[in-house]
């Protein structure tokens, strides 16, 4: 939805000094930063200059609202428009940078400063354009109150004065150059980082893989395959978190991930997270503590996504802690907002490192006594789920050895009931269903196949679209786990051929693939799929689910 907050008619190049005035404040009271701001006053600038000469004038209406492409995103939107005879050529205009040292109209120049930028044109009705600068990462989102104050200032403010406005350019020019020299040397080292997480993804990746091939050779050698399965069973585990966390870290940054929000107890989030850390904890012979008032606090979060966040910040403290230790979690409740202390005693933070421990590929010192020393991604991770659910996320340390605490603050959810968390029943008998696999990887399917024979669940492989199709109803599958990338046709369409030759019959289809953003999953429930699994399989909860279907 979008608040028109003030019109302003373009009548002549002295009103260009009002239409800048204008725009600076509005993108102040609204929330942009200096940089974004000079950007948006520019090109608002421009486009105004636009139409005074070529359309005699226009109008320009700001608005708050919605951003066109970016989901949950809040903008300020400036549109202006003209009478004017249009843009014959727009399309080639656009795409030929050329034109505007010809032309002088500053279109192309103006669509390089903002987010968003929309162009309608014609020769009858005129040009409309409409620019979108989005609000800070982290800016509260505007209500419907705030947009009508905001609105009052600007009708009550004071225009400047041709003098003013040149000190005000002047002030800007200089804040500009400054943030410009300020971004070059950010840049700068975000490149140097960059470049040293390269390396040191080379270096985590080779220590897994090494551990699994020379365990691999201890099995062929000696006959030891509990601890050949239990090494691969380890290293693979933390090949799968690495992969997790860029894939994270990707979709972050991009604005790609969608929170599924609900409203639960902050304990149940903390108890979720501390479980799927147990095994890292245990092996390193620690104990997690959780400390939390009487009465439950409720919170409205993505369940899944912030025991992520909490079991990052966990999976640290016990990897980074050396001795056997205790990690403490507590729950303390400050009016409005819930926070949640992890602390360790492990090897704490550099203080020259604090401010930067968020940042995306930061790291401490590394050396070669360090062979643990991760990826540099997963607290951002964190702190940018934790900014997405309202909250903030922070860290102290007094120093190496010093030991950490983290605290995660979220605002409570006033007046609002917990959803109830069920636990699924028991149950004392088997499903024999007979499942189809299939995968254009043989290993997998074959590893797949064995397993689920193994846990009483007859199976048949098929090593592409064509053969599972051929075979499935001859089977009897009452079950499919179907890799979406297959040789022939795609795992999409092999849902869709199934679901057609099975009609009415009992069939629940898996899909598995490499992909696990929102795209493939919306693609995967159009073809007909129940459920939607990202690689590696999630072994447990495919038998979980094969041991609830009736």
């Amino acid at each position: 939805m979008r608040h028109r907050i003030l019109s302003t008619p373009i009548r002549s190049s002295m009103s260009l000094v009002a239409i800048r005035d204008r725009s600076r404040v509005v993108g102040q009271l609204a929330g942009l930063d200096n940089l974004q701001g000079t950007r948006l006053v520019t090109a608002i600038s421009e486009l105004a200059r636009n139409a005074v000469q070529y359309g005699g004038g226009g109008m320009l209406t700001f608005l708050v609202g919605d951003a066109t492409d970016a989901l949950d995103t809040q903008c300020v939107i400036a549109q202006i428009s003209d009478k004017g005879p249009g843009i014959a050529n727009l399309k080639q205009y656009l795409v030929d940078s050329n034109q505007t040292a010809t032309t002088g109209m500053g279109i192309v120049g103006s669509r390089r400063l903002v987010d968003g930028f929309f162009i309608e044109s014609s020769v009858t009705t005129g040009t409309t354009v409409t620019l979108e600068m989005y609000l800070p990462r982290g800016t509260p989102r505007l209500a419907s109150k705030d947009i009508d104050s905001l609105a009052d200032q600007l009708t009550r403010r004071k225009a400047q004065t041709p003098v003013e406005e040149l000190e005000q350019q002047n002030r800007e020019m200089l804040l500009t150059l400054e943030q410009l020299r300020r971004n070059k040397t950010e840049l700068e080292q975000a490149d140097i980082r960059k470049n040293e997480f390269l390396a040191m993804l080379a270096h985590e990746l080779r220590n897994p893989l090494s551990a699994i091939s020379l365990s691999l050779e201890v099995a062929r050698r000696v006959a030891d395959p509990a601890h050949t399965f239990e090494v691969i069973g380890r290293q693979t585990a933390q090949l799968s978190r690495m992969v997790n966390d860029l894939l994270d870290v990707s979709r972050l940054t991009q604005g790609k991930v969608s929170l599924q929000t609900e409203v639960v107890h902050i304990d149940t989030v903390l108890r979720g997270a501390i479980e799927m850390t147990t095994a890292e904890v245990e092996r390193r012979g620690h104990n997690v503590v959780l400390k939390s008032p009487e009465n439950p606090i409720a919170v409205r979060v993505d369940t899944a996504r912030l025991q992520q966040v909490f079991s990052n910040i966990l999976h640290n403290a016990a990897r980074y802690t050396a001795q056997p230790d205790t990690i403490t979690v507590e729950v303390i409740e400050r009016d409005t907002d819930v926070a949640i202390s992890i602390r360790d005693h492990g090897a704490g933070i550099e203080v020259a490192m604090l401010p930067r421990v968020f940042d995306l590929f930061a790291q401490g010192a590394r050396g070669l006594g360090r062979p643990e020393a991760g990826l540099g991604i997963g607290l951002t991770v964190v702190q940018r789920l934790v900014e997405d659910h309202g909250g903030k996320v922070t860290v102290e340390s007094e120093g190496l050895g010093q030991g950490s605490r983290f605290e995660v603050t979220l605002p409570i959810a006033l007046g609002a009931a917990p959803v109830s968390v069920r636990i699924p029943e028991t149950s004392t008998m088997t499903y024999a269903h007979n499942v189809l696999i299939v995968d254009d990887n043989q290993d997998s399917a074959a590893a797949l196949g064995i397993v689920l024979d193994v846990e009483g669940y007859p199976s048949l492989e098929a090593y592409d679209g064509a053969t599972a199709l051929e075979k499935a109803l001859e089977f009897g599958a009452r079950v499919g786990v179907i890799d979406i990338g297959l040789p022939d046709i795609s795992g999409f369409d092999v849902a869709r051929g199934l679901r057609e030759r099975y009609g009415e019959r009992p069939l629940t289809l898996i899909a598995l693939s490499g992909y696990s953003t929102e795209d493939m999953r919306n693609e995967a429930d159009r073809a007909g799929f129940d459920h939607y699994f990202a690689k590696p399989l999630p072994l447990e909860q495919l038998l979980t689910l094969l041991a609830e279907l009736e």
